[in-house]
C-alpha cells in the first residue's frame, strides 16, 4: 500500500493536518542548563488524513511500520486517545504519511501529534480551536517524553525558526532568506535521556564542561544573528564550531563523524550533529552542492534528504520577540 494517506481506501477524507519536523541548529544540551538553543521547523514532516472509522480511533503510519488504537496501552495509543478526547473526535481512522524518520532527533513525535490533532480538529469542524489543538499536542508530548522542553512542539506547529530557553520559552527569530539544508541519517536511533545523563556525569568530572555548554549557548545567538542577515557562510562556520564542542562533550559517534566529514568534503560550508547525539542525524549547509552531499552520503552507505528552513524576515527580533 502506498504511504500516501489519500490513497488509503475510498472513504471521504474528513480532515487533514500537517506537522513540521525540526532540527536544532545550535545549542543542543546547552538548553538543559539554562542557555539558548536555536531550532527550526523544516518543510518536511508528517501529513495525516482523518476518515470516519468504527469504534475506537485508529492510526496507521506505514513508513514507520506503526499501527495503534486509542487506549491500547502503548505510548502512541495513549497519546492518540488523549488527542481525540481533547478534541471530542472519537471513532476516527487516521492515516499518516511520514517524510521524516522516527527516533532520529527530528521531532517526529511532535510532528505526528500536531498532524493528528489538526486533522481531528478539521474533521469535527474545530479548525480554529488553536488553544485546544495546542493543548492536545502538549498532552501527547508529555505522554511520549515525560517533561518535554516544548521545542519540538513549537517547531512542529509553527514551521519557523525560534530561539528557546527554559526561562523564556520559544521566541521566533527573523530569517532573511530560505535556506536548504541536507539531513543525513546515521541509522542509529538516538537516546536523548542517555545522552543528557552522560553530559551530566561529565560536568561532575570536568567542571570546564560548563564553559563548553555556555559557549554553545552563545553560538546559538550568533547563529540567530547570521540568519537575520542571510549570512549562510557565517552560519556554516558556527555549525562547524558547535559540532566540535559537541564532540568534545563526547556526543558524537563514528557514524555522525562520517556524515559530517563527508558533507564537508562534498562542499558543505558547515555540518554538525543535530539533537541529542550518539545517533540520530546530521545537518549540513552546502549551497549549490546539496546533491553532492547526498551522493557522498549514499556512497558511504547513509541515507539523506533535503529540507527547507523558511524565510521569515519580519518575524520577531534576534534574542527577543513575542512568545509563540
Amino acid at each position: 500500500m502506498s504511504d500516501d494517506p489519500d490513497s488509503a481506501g475510498d472513504d471521504a477524507v474528513l480532515g487533514r493536518g500537517f506537522g513540521h519536523g525540526k532540527v536544532i541548529l545550535v545549542g543542543e544540551h546547552a538548553v538543559v542548563y539554562g542557555h539558548a538553543a536555536l531550532a527550526a521547523g523544516i518543510s518536511t514532516g508528517v501529513s495525516v488524513v482523518a476518515r470516519a472509522g468504527e469504534g475506537k480511533a485508529r492510526l496507521r503510519v506505514p513508513a514507520w511500520g506503526l499501527e495503534a488504537s486509542a487506549g491500547d496501552g502503548t505510548p502512541v495509543g495513549r497519546a492518540l486517545e488523549a488527542i481525540v478526547r481533547r478534541l471530542e473526535s472519537p471513532g476516527l481512522a487516521f492515516e499518516a504519511e511520514a517524510r521524516i524518520p522516527s527516533r532520529a532527533g527530528l521531532g517526529s513525535s511532535a510532528a505526528l501529534a500536531t498532524a493528528i490533532a489538526r486533522a481531528a480538529a478539521a474533521a469535527v469542524g474545530r479548525d480554529g480551536a488553536v488553544e485546544t489543538i495546542d493543548g492536545a499536542v502538549t498532552t501527547a508530548e508529555e505522554i511520549f517524553h515525560g517533561s518535554p522542553s516544548g521545542i519540538d512542539a513549537a517547531a512542529a506547529k509553527s514551521g519557523v525558526t525560534g530561539r528557546f530557553t527554559r526561562a523564556g520559552g520559544w521566541r521566533p527569530v527573523p530569517v532573511l532568506q530560505k535556506i536548504t539544508i541536507c539531513v543525513g541519517l546515521s541509522g542509529r536511533p538516538r537516546d536523548t535521556a542517555a545522552q543528557v545523563a552522560a553530559v551530566g556525569r561529565l560536568r561532575e568530572r570536568l567542571p570546564a564542561a560548563d564553559d563548553v555548554l555556555a559557549l554553545l549557548g552563545r553560538l546559538a545567538d550568533d547563529a540567530a544573528a547570521a540568519l537575520a542577515k542571510g549570512d549562510v557562510d557565517g552560519l556554516g562556520r558556527i555549525m562547524d564550531a558547535a559540532h566540535g564542542l559537541l564532540a568534545a562533550l563526547r556526543l558524537s559517534s563514528p557514524e555522525l563523524e562520517t556524515l559530517v566529514h563527508g558533507a564537508r568534503a562534498a562542499g558543505a560550508v558547515g555540518a554538525k550533529l543535530t539533537g541529542a547525539g550518539g545517533g540520530g542525524a546530521v545537518i549540513a549547509l552546502a549551497p549549490g552542492h546539496e546533491r553532492d552531499v547526498l551522493a557522498r552520503w549514499r556512497a558511504a552507505g547513509y541515507e539523506g534528504f533535503l529540507a527547507d528552513i523558511v524565510a521569515a524576515p519580519g518575524v520577531g527580533a534576534v534574542g527577543a520577540g513575542s512568545a509563540r
